[in-house]
């Protein structure tokens, strides 16, 4: 005879949506974003300096 055992189950514990938690870090939209705006920075700064560089070995 089988016995049958009236336990109550735990019915989120392997539920979908629980496995997203963990660590939040950036979105890789949002990596890339500031990679772009970090390297127009450096080129931004670099031209203005070649920019005043010239125009002062020109005066």
């Amino acid at each position: 005879m089988k016995k049958n055992t009236n336990r109550s189950r735990n019915l989120l514990h392997n539920h979908p949506l629980l496995r997203k938690g963990g660590v939040h870090d950036k979105s890789n939209k949002a990596k890339r974003r500031k990679e772009k705006q970090n390297l127009r920075k450096a080129w931004f700064s670099l031209s203005a300096q070649c920019v005043l560089r010239e125009n002062h070995a020109a005066a």
